[in-house]
This record gives structure tokens, C-alpha cells and sequence, in this order.
């Protein structure tokens, strides 16, 4: 069978650019999800709170026990199971407990897990709130933390624990499972299958103890676009064109969870599913599901690969290039090191120019690190870039050039070593050769402090 085109989004294109309606999840949000790691770059801490979903999901208290399977539920669960195995080419190995609670019992266990993880990293999401901050990705006024417990709470459908190796739905209430809480089950199902086969709960932890967060995120949507393809496969199969729009019904937008959302979160938190799914589809037109197995045993280790998958299936692979220690140069505080990577720098120049133009900028990644520093009150960040030829890095010079005057709220254009300054603070755009360095600061003085430091090294 041919594969499915990509879900369809019920937001227009001004709201979103990779949002889709989608179903599952290991949480499976009632759009989409991301969380299979805690990560730590100005991306990846929205699963600070989403790690919950999957990966680190522990037991929380004064939440409702699970419900137990009626035979009915227990035989639907069975048959999906074979169904999953079937289409996805693997066999089980163990036993899997299926779980299924009320959506009500399902959304007070996810803002359990979510309060316990946001208490066990509160300094970090304090950082990594700072940092979205100066980079524009949320507003000034956006409370992070009842953000993310909001977006996760009101539109969770159901997980997989890969820790305790255990599923949950939320289609509980009734004797039987409609078809949306069945998607959903097909999505989870094949977590829990692949994860018995490639394990990838336990490698994904290692990548994030290394803090190598773009190979989190490539593999959070290979993981997550394995699913979605697995489970519109199942959906193709084993429900009736009727079903169909019930389950896409079921797992719809709900505006009230989504409506005050910020775009960057909702995209950060979508990309595995929508980006995901179109790099699974290209290793399965390859060569089948033989093909995603062995995109499980030699990973995608970017957001450039899913994005585009023919980087990955020519074997293109990118290494930070040296950054300074901005801190022992500075004499500033450090906060965070790390790498934004292509589809990050996507978002952030989204906010200000077209978003062909981002992503055509972005396109020529090939590598890159940023650092954070704390000059008194002030914060400061350089991010080194480095471009697949002199080319692309004249794209992104230019694109950071005129985000960064929005950004700061300039009144005129950058000066002649690349400077802007405005009331919501100052740049520096630095291009050379193939290589483009970006500093940002909340004022004139430390992003001259960190622009000495990162030209200096």
C-alpha cells in the first residue's frame, strides 16, 4: 500500500507552518506531542515538562488508578496489537499493560507527572524561560511553566511509559473504544513494539545526559513519525472511511487548550509528528519498514536530516564548530551552552521575515554552538554558525540582519561592523567566509562584551 500523505492541519498558515492534526503520542497530545527526553537547548526544554511523556513518566500520586480492561476493551487491544505487529514487519517480545482511564483521570495524571518534573527542574526551565525570552520565542509576560502544563493537560490522549513499560489512553467511560482512543492505541502500540526491539528510551536518555540535543530531536521524530506512519496505516486498514473522520474528530484541535498557546511552543511541539513523519515516509519508500529499522540502528543526528531527508540518505554529517569559553572571557556568569540547530533557527527568524526566507536561510546548516552568559542583570548569547558554502552563509547573514533589526526595534540598519541597537536590545551579525556568528544582548554593553569574546576566539 502506497503511504498516506501527511495529516492535514485544521490551523491556516498564518497561525502555523508544520502544525498537522495528529493523534498519538508517547503522549499522545490531541495535536501532537513531543516529549521523549529532557533536554537542554532554547528548543528542547519544552520537554522539561514533556518528559513526563515518555521516557521519565514515574507514578504519581492522588490520581486515579487505572482502570481495568473490560473483555471487550481487552480483545479490541489484542487485535490492534497483531495488527500493529503486522503492519510494522516486528513481533512482540513481552508482555505490554494497557491502561485505560477517563480523560479527566488521564489529565490529572499528566499534571501530577508535569508538576513533579517542573519541581525537579525548576532552575533549568528558570533558564531556559530567559533564553526564549531573549530570543523572542515567547512574549515578556508568558508564564512558561502553566504554559506547558496548560498546552499538556488539556490535550494529552494517551502514553507510553517506556520506563515502566506501560501504556495509557484516555478513552475510558465506556464498555467499548472508539475509534479515536483505537488510533491512538495503534500510535502507542508501536512505541511500546519498537522500543522492545530498539530500546530507544534508554538511548535517548544517554543522548541527553551528553546534552547532544539535535540527535534527541532527530530521534524523537524518527520514534514519533514511525508511529504516525504505522498508525494511518492501521487507520487505512482497519476502519471504515466513517471511522476515519471519527477518529480525525476525536483527536482534533481543541481550541481552548491551543488558542493562547506561543506559536514557537506549538511548533517545537508538533515537529516530531509532522517533520517525522515525512522522514519516516522517505526511509519507508526506500525499502519499507526494513529501512526505518536501520534508520533505528544508525539514527538521524539533526533536525537537518528530518527536514530534509536526502541528507540523511546521502550519509551528510555536521559537527559544532569551536566556540570560546564566553564566561572565562567574559568574567560574565555562565547559563547555557549548546546548538540551536536548522530548525530552531527556522523559528527565530520567523518572527521577524518571511517564512520561506527563514527556512531557506536555515537550509545551510551544518553545524553550530551557542553560549549564555549573565553580565549582571543583563544576558548576553553568541551563537557560531557554520554554512555549507560562502553562499548559504550570505543568505543567513542577511536573514539574521534584518530579524535582528525587528528584533531589537532599531530605527536604522546595522552599521558597518554589523551592530544594531533598540529599546529591546542589541545585536551583532559577524559573516566569515562560510561561517556566520550572531551575538545578542539586552543592552549595548555586554553584547560589545560577548562580541570581543567570540571574535577574539
Amino acid at each position: 500500500m502506497d503511504d498516506p500523505g501527511p495529516p492535514k492541519s485544521s490551523l491556516n498558515d498564518s497561525t502555523k507552518t508544520t502544525i498537522g492534526v495528529l493523534v498519538a503520542m508517547a503522549v499522545v497530545l490531541i495535536v501532537a506531542g513531543i516529549g521523549i527526553a529532557t533536554v537542554r537547548d532554547a528548543r528542547d526544554t519544552l520537554t522539561k515538562a514533556t518528559a513526563t511523556t515518555t521516557s521519565t513518566v514515574r507514578p504519581a500520586g492522588n490520581v486515579p488508578p487505572p482502570s481495568d480492561l473490560t473483555p471487550d476493551q481487552a480483545k479490541v487491544v489484542e487485535e490492534i496489537k497483531g495488527e500493529v505487529a503486522a503492519i510494522r514487519g516486528l513481533a512482540w517480545k513481552g508482555t505490554l499493560p494497557v491502561k485505560v482511564l477517563t480523560k479527566d483521570q488521564l489529565a490529572a495524571k499528566v499534571r501530577a507527572l508535569n508538576a513533579e518534573e517542573l519541581a525537579e527542574n525548576r532552575d533549568e526551565l528558570t533558564t531556559d524561560e530567559s533564553i526564549l525570552k531573549l530570543l523572542q520565542l515567547i512574549d515578556k509576560d508568558v508564564d512558561y511553566a502553566k504554559t506547558l502544563d496548560a498546552i499538556l493537560a488539556g490535550g494529552v490522549l494517551g502514553f507510553y511509559d517506556d520506563e515502566a513499560k506501560e501504556l495509557y489512553v484516555g478513552g475510558g467511560g465506556s464498555s467499548t473504544l472508539d475509534a479515536a482512543t483505537k488510533s491512538t492505541l495503534a500510535h502507542e502500540l508501536t512505541h511500546a513494539l519498537t522500543d522492545q526491539h530498539f530500546d530507544f528510551g534508554t538511548r535517548t536518555k544517554a543522548l541527553d545526559d551528553q546534552n547532544r540535543t539535535e540527535e534527541v530531536a532527530a530521534l524523537s521524530a524518527l520514534i514519533e513519525g514511525d508511529a504516525e506512519l504505522v498508525a494511518a496505516l492501521w487507520q487505512e486498514r482497519h476502519l471504515s472511511d466513517r471511522e476515519r473522520r471519527e477518529a480525525l474528530q476525536g483527536g482534533s484541535v481543541d481550541g481552548s487548550v491551543y488558542a493562547n498557546a506561543p506559536r514557537y511552543l506549538l511548533e517545537s511541539l508538533f515537529f516530531p509528528y509532522q517533520d517525522g513523519l515525512t522522514f519516516v515516509r522517505a526511509r519507508h519508500r526506500a525499502g519499507g519498514f526494513a529501512e526505518v529499522d536501520n534508520a533505528y540502528r544508525n539514527p538521524p543526528t539533526s533536525t537537518e536530516h528530518i527536514l530534509h531527508p536526502e541528507t540523511y540518505a546521502s550519509g551528510q554529517t555536521w559537527s559544532p564548530p569551536p566556540l570560546p569559553d564566553l564566561a572565562a572571557a567574559t568574567g560574565c556568569g555562565q547559563v547555557d551552552t549548546g546548538t540551536l540547530g536548522e530548525f530552531d533557527m527556522a523559528q527565530i527568524l520567523a518572527r521577524e521575515i518571511n517564512s520561506t526566507e527563514a527556512r531557506n536561510a536555515a537550509a545551510g546548516w551544518n553545524g553550530d554552538a551557542f553560549g549564555v552568559v549573565r553580565c549582571g542583570a543583563a544576558l548576553g548569547l553568541a551563537d557560531r554558525w557554520q554554512t555549507d558554502d560562502p553562499a548559504a552563509a550570505g543568505r543567513l547573514a542577511d536573514a539574521l540582519s534584518r530579524w535582528a533589526r525587528g528584533w531589537s526595534g532599531a530605527s536604522r540598519a546595522p552599521d558597518a561592523e554589523g551592530r544594531l541597537t533598540g529599546p529591546s536590545g542589541s545585536a551583532r551579525v559577524v559573516r566569515d567566509g562560510g561561517r556566520v556568528d550572531l551575538v545578542l544582548a539586552d543592552d549595548l554593553a555586554t553584547a560589545d562584551r560577548v562580541a570581543r569574546a567570540l571574535l577574539a576566539g
